[in-house]
């Protein structure tokens, strides 16, 4: 391998591994000016406006979490002037089913607690996707003669204290909030006990002044669900699917961001790196989003974001029960798709060259997880599949690098021959090209051609839920977590403050392909430092994504190996 080309793969490597974090820090989300968004009227297309506000470090989570209060604050005042009573003393009603345990309170007959039964939290609980003292998820918001009427703080009375379901089974909950005037508010949970979405209705009758249009309310946005939280702060970000497009609602660094965005909305949701929650409306479709990204106070070097929506909906519910969808669960391909077409737009999948490479790779491990049900080995397994696949284009490779080696005496004596003399250097290097038959550039194109493949595998590897919590073997316990072996009493930069195995493997691995790949001696101290510094970057990847590379590295040191065997020939020079 000749050293542009020993170049060119080592900065490869480096844009597959850094470029989405370099794009994070020198491109900053631009803030689009918009003109202002009509509180009523729904257009096809988006049409969004937003301010932002930066925060102090003396800034307190008791000031920034709350959409729009809490506790008693939350009790409206438009709700004493409809003889609506506040609730000073709420319950909790439990919904228990196999997937999943909701709390409700009957204070806005809102969702308080969620726990997943399937995934293991932080400190081996369960996972937690509601934010603690959180009190406006599925709060509703609505309008009596234009006048705000936020119903988080009302008394609701619910018909059952808890509903547990077994398989098979559904059930319901109603809330009901009663005025002194025989007015009534009814939010309705409908719950399968198979699926995670659940329904929610809700039903107005009894008194006047009610505005044809309403606000859904998830204001107080997801729980961090990961031991390393700066995985979750950085993928997470809210949406809204409007006018055949995604919205992205995404924080910016101090700043508190908060606006709304006009258009025919199909669902809301948002997302931290493995889990999301979705409102999708039913009876009629959503008119446009309000939100609020709140700036926390630090956390270390990094700062949470709350991301607060409100998907704005048309409808007299007076007249006709509005119905919801609301899916609070995994991300994971195969069930958003059974709620909406649309819904898996908000996985991480790449750029949109590599979107395909990336459903293909995701595909391909649920398939062999079908007959394998260790995921370490369904790795094992890919890994060779992989390299099957990509063998003609290495071979290829593999073929053209020998080819340019056998030509370097060729060359020097040539560069020695017109030193100084560069036109006839070039004419004469370009004219033994021909006569050998060796193109510079046939060794770097299949190497290219597999980019979109490996960086999609990076992808994949990095954010699936499919080996979140998923063990391999000995000390390999979570494959969405690096495989730490002891900790470090401090943090070296870039390395981390523990010490993961996987990645020294890796690191071998690296240094075994590079010195059957490199034949010059004087780039040898390339052969030392890429599997330093492949080490140093995946000591804080997940283990699952080590695996993989480490075999596909092993694998490749083989195919290298045989393939130098078999097409090393020796060039003759053409008379």
């Amino acid at each position: 391998m000749d050293r542009k080309t020993i170049i060119a793969f080592g900065l490869i490597v480096l844009v597959i591994v850094i470029l989405p974090y370099y794009y994070k820090l020198v491109i900053p989300e631009q803030a689009q000016q918009e003109p202002p968004v009509d509180s009523v009227a729904v257009v096809s297309e988006p049409v969004r406006q937003q301010t932002e506000t930066a925060i102090g470090e003396e800034a307190t989570p008791e000031h920034v979490e709350e959409w729009g209060g809490g506790g008693d604050q939350a009790y409206d005042p438009v709700a004493a002037d409809l003889g609506f009573s506040a609730e000073n003393s709420p319950e909790s009603i439990i919904v228990d089913t196999p997937l999943y345990e909701l709390v409700f309170s009957s204070r806005g007959a809102v969702l308080t607690d969620m726990r997943l039964k399937q995934y293991e939290g932080i400190d081996d609980g369960l996972v937690q996707l509601i934010r603690q003292q959180s009190a406006d998820i599925l709060s509703i918001v609505l309008y009596n003669n234009g006048r705000k009427f936020d119903t988080q703080g009302l008394r609701f009375q619910p018909n059952k204290k808890r509903i547990s379901l077994h398989e098979g089974q559904t059930g319901s909950l109603l809330f009901e909030a009663r005025n002194e005037r025989g007015g009534v508010i009814r939010k309705t949970y409908t719950f399968n006990a198979d699926h995670y979405p659940f329904e929610l209705q809700l039903k107005t009758a009894g008194f006047s002044g009610i505005d044809s249009f309403y606000d859904v309310v998830w204001g107080s946005g997801l729980e961090i669900t990961e031991p390393d939280s700066i995985q979750d702060i950085q993928y997470a970000q809210a949406y809204a699917y409007m006018g055949d497009e995604l919205e992205t609602f995404k924080g910016k660094g101090d700043r508190t961001v908060e606006g709304q965005a006009s258009g025919i909305t199909e669902w809301v949701a948002q997302r931290n790196k493995y889990f999301a929650a979705v409102i999708l409306p039913r009876s009629s479709m959503g008119r446009g989003v309000e939100f609020k990204i709140l700036a926390q106070p630090k956390t270390g070097k990094n700062r949470p974001k709350v991301y607060g929506m409100a998907l704005k909906m048309d409808g007299k519910t007076d007249v006709e029960p509005a119905q919801f969808e609301v899916y609070c669960g995994p991300l994971d391909q195969s069930r958003l798709k059974e709620i909406h077409p649309n819904l898996e737009e908000m996985m991480s999948w790449g750029w949109p060259i590599i979107e395909p490479f990336s459903k293909g790779v995701l595909w391909s491990l649920k398939f062999l997880h079908g007959f394998i049900p260790n995921y370490g080995f369904v790795l094992i397994i890919f890994s060779v599949f992989v390299k099957i696949l990509v063998w003609p284009l290495t071979h290829k490779s593999t073929r053209a690098m020998s080819r340019m080696s056998a030509v370097q005496p060729m060359m020097k004596e040539i560069q020695e021959k017109y030193k100084g003399q560069p036109e006839k250097l070039n004419k004469a290097v370009m004219q033994l090209y021909k006569e050998e038959g060796v193109n510079p550039f046939s060794s770097c194109w299949p190497t290219l051609l597999q980019m979109p493949l490996l960086y999609s595998l990076f992808i994949i590897f990095r954010a699936t839920i499919q080996l979140r919590g998923e063990p391999f073997i000995f000390w390999i316990t979570d494959l969405s977590k690096p495989d730490i072996i002891f900790d470090l009493p401090f943090s070296i930069p870039l390395y981390g403050a523990h010490v993961a195995l996987l990645p020294i493997f890796m690191g071998i691995t690296q240094f075994l392909m590079s010195k059957v790949m490199i034949t010059d001696p004087k780039q040898k101290p390339t052969m030392y430092m890429m599997p330093f510094f492949m080490v140093m970057i995946f000591n804080n990847f997940p283990s699952g994504l080590t695996l993989y590379y480490t075999l596909f590295n092993l694998l490749t040191y083989l195919q290298q190996t045989y393939l130098k065997q078999q097409v090393a020939k020796p060039v003759v020079r053409k008379s």
